[in-house]
């Protein structure tokens, strides 16, 4: 990814542009990149709420168009931040587990049920799981209590169950560091979920 913006929404503006869930903001950013027809998002995106304004972060590939609405702020990823060894690190994710799923015959089904992960020692565990598939170890780390985050798509009601890690984290493929920077960490990143915000310690 070369390019981080920050955007800072006042929360009159984002009811007056239904900016309501995850799903909303989400097409939101979308306006940002025109012209990419059927082409899949990528683009990582995390909204928190601020008390009298929303921050929105957005990773991508390309320079957004400024759409008409939020105060945008754009810079360039420098290519030696993704060179440190250790970083202090926020990730906001869905921890998922994937159940088998089998059909009357007792025939499993090609795609499992995701299932929401609540407990502690098995959401560290997920932690370290995904920090190992993308070129890192955690060397400490604390978790807030999963949240419920709703959200409407196509009409339809849904929700994911929102966790927030923070911790230290030691680079030992930057490799694979620089590809889970890039595209992001755990399922639902459409929906806010996998950026890794980084603060480089020398």
């Amino acid at each position: 990814m070369k390019y981080l913006s920050r955007i800072l929404v006042d929360k009159k503006t984002a009811i007056c542009c239904h900016l309501n869930d995850s799903y909303a903001w989400h097409k939101a950013v979308w306006e940002a990149f025109p012209n990419r027809g059927d082409q899949a998002r990528d683009f990582l995106i995390r909204v928190d709420n601020k008390g009298r304004s929303y921050q929105v972060l957005v990773l991508s590939r390309e320079r957004p168009t400024l759409p008409g609405w939020g105060m945008w702020e754009t810079k360039e990823v420098c290519p030696h931040f993704l060179e440190y060894d250790l970083y202090r690190f926020e990730l906001r994710a869905n921890p998922t587990v994937k159940r088998v799923v089998r059909d009357d015959s007792g025939k499993r089904k090609k795609n499992g049920q995701r299932t929401a992960i609540y407990n502690r020692e098995a959401l560290g565990n997920w932690l370290k799981r995904k920090a190992q598939a993308s070129g890192f170890e955690v060397v400490k780390f604390d978790v807030d209590p999963p949240l419920s985050q709703p959200f409407h798509r196509k009409g339809k009601p849904g929700k994911h169950v929102r966790v927030d890690f923070r911790g230290l984290l030691r680079v030992v493929n930057h490799s694979q560091f620089k590809s889970a920077f890039a595209n992001g960490i755990g399922p639902a990143k459409a929906f806010g979920f996998g950026m890794l915000v980084l603060q480089p310690l020398k």
